[in-house]
């Protein structure tokens, strides 16, 4: 099977969906004597902020010295991103190997969902090269996420707000009883400041399984930070006391300023070009949109802010663009490159009501080469609402 074959056959697993359930990937596993008990891990959950957080402990541990397997999801532009050791994306031939390997040792019954398949790749990748520990992000929930079958050392919970509602449930304690379904017994859990009643429901589950409590606080972190945004802060403050707690598991931590200065996460206000000045920004919900709405209001004239949106259908437009139209001069308006992309009159319809300046296109690369010529270099276009708009745009600029 080639890198092509083996993207072919996992595409094909996306029409299977996807399940929130445990048995089909604890059964791969164990065809495999488990792998992902083969080296620590530490494992996060949370609505907003996990992939930061995961790039910035994945970073401290490498300065540390120590070779790192890093899972996350979902992708920007290549599914290579989601597995990676020392930052580096697995290969196109060990993707490709390890796709033969597991299409070949699992029944056609026993087959799994896209993301459990890619969960079950990380495990076995990061076991064949030995790492000295992994850092396994969830991918939606925790309780009964893919992931959920590790052990880890030290758990993390990022900020829980209200997101995918139609899987997880519609008001943050039921959300957070799910997220909470990652604390393990007896193992210390680090936890970002959350609104009160998701503390409260975080403090009962680390009670009710003994597991220490450590709450990350962002005022503590001093030192510059390689992403941007005051909302980094408390993901950096994350994963540093992750890294301390690994401290009593014999790791050897050091190098933590120069970790953080150094750490860089794609997607996460992330500029990709100078004159006119872009940057690239995923929030996907009402949390991630006031922490970018946050940034445009400090960093750049409301005069020359300029934003591109597409959001999934499915998502709270209207929490989205509450924050972020008060802060920008105009709104385009496109479809995400999915077929959960909202229709941008809606987007604009919703947009307008906030007070925007309204446009709307059909096709974000055709809208971005129109809009690069229209503005002015003193201007900074924005594109955000959802990773896949994100990583589309990250398509674009890379050519």
């Amino acid at each position: 099977m080639d890198y092509n074959k083996a993207l072919t056959y996992l595409n094909s697993l996306i029409s299977s969906g996807m399940r929130l359930e445990l048995g089909p990937i604890s059964e791969a596993c164990s065809t495999c004597r488990n792998p992902q008990f083969a080296y620590p891990t530490v494992h996060i959950a949370g609505t907003n902020g996990k992939g930061s957080t995961a790039a910035f402990l994945t970073s401290i541990l490498i300065y540390s010295g120590y070779k790192v397997g890093l899972f996350t999801s979902p992708h920007l532009v290549d599914v290579r991103e989601r597995i990676r050791i020392n930052m580096e994306p697995i290969s196109e031939a060990d993707f490709a190997l390890f796709t033969e390997k597991i299409h070949d040792m699992l029944p056609h019954e026993k087959a799994l969902t896209y993301f459990e398949f890619l969960t079950f790749m990380s495990f076995l990748y990061f076991k064949d090269k030995k790492v000295d520990i992994a850092v396994i992000e969830t991918g939606l929930g925790g309780r009964l996420d893919a992931t959920n079958v590790v052990s880890p050392l030290v758990a993390i919970i990022t900020p829980i707000a209200l997101d995918h509602k139609q899987h997880l449930g519609d008001t943050l304690t039921k959300i957070a009883e799910e997220k909470c379904g990652i604390i393990k017994r007896g193992v210390p859990t680090v936890v970002a400041q959350q609104e009160p009643e998701v503390m409260s429901i975080i403090r009962r589950w680390c009670d009710e399984m003994g597991s220490p409590l450590c709450i990350a606080n962002p005022d503590e972190i001093t030192q510059p930070l390689g992403l941007k945004g005051k909302h980094q802060l408390q993901n950096a403050a994350c994963a540093v006391e992750a890294a301390l707690l690994l401290s009593n598991s014999k790791f050897q931590i050091r190098n933590i300023d120069e970790a953080l200065f150094a750490t860089k996460w794609a997607g996460r206000i992330e500029i990709v070009n100078e004159s006119p000045c872009v940057i690239l920004d995923g929030a996907h919900n009402p949390h991630g949109a006031e922490a970018l709405a946050s940034f445009i209001s400090e960093e750049i004239d409301k005069k020359h802010a300029v934003l591109m949106l597409g959001v999934m259908a499915d998502k709270d437009i209207k929490g989205i663009c509450r924050p972020l139209v008060p802060v920008v001069r105009e709104v385009i308006c496109i479809k995400a490159p999915t077929k959960r992309g909202a229709s941008p009159k809606d987007i604009a319809a919703m947009a307008r009501s906030f007070g925007a300046i309204v446009h709307y296109e059909d096709d974000i690369s055709t809208a971005i080469s129109k809009w690069m010529k229209k503005l002015d270099a003193s201007d900074t276009l924005i594109i955000s609402g959802s990773l896949a708009t994100a990583g589309e745009a990250k398509k674009y600029f890379s050519k």
